[in-house]
């Protein structure tokens, strides 16, 4: 079992809020070498351009822009041991993890 914590997660954080977070891929990029990629999550649908002043140039996987996940119990109070987040992440378009995220767990 893959815990979230496992994968080093940060939260990505604007004005001293929490407004979304990171963390590293279960499943890398073919053909990456040993480029380790992070997917985000935002609650809140965010723009490209603010997910690149947020994220910058790190290996960084955006995710789209019109979406906004449910953290159960709100991002503020969120806690990465038994975060639970709806629907599914999906990196698959570009080679990464595409699962969930419940009580903590990656699945």
């Amino acid at each position: 079992m893959t815990r979230l914590i496992d994968l080093d997660p940060q939260w990505i954080m604007k004005d001293g809020k929490r407004v979304g977070f990171t963390f590293f891929s279960p499943v890398q990029r073919a053909g990456m070498g040993n480029s380790r990629w992070r997917q985000s999550c935002f609650p809140e649908p965010t723009s490209s351009d603010e997910q690149f002043a947020l994220l910058g140039d790190a290996p960084v996987q955006h995710c789209n822009p019109s979406c906004g996940w449910t953290i159960a119990g709100g991002i503020e109070n969120a806690s990465f041991e038994t975060m639970t987040v709806t629907p599914s992440i999906d990196g698959s378009a570009g080679g990464l993890w595409h699962g969930f995220i419940t009580n903590g767990e990656i699945r």
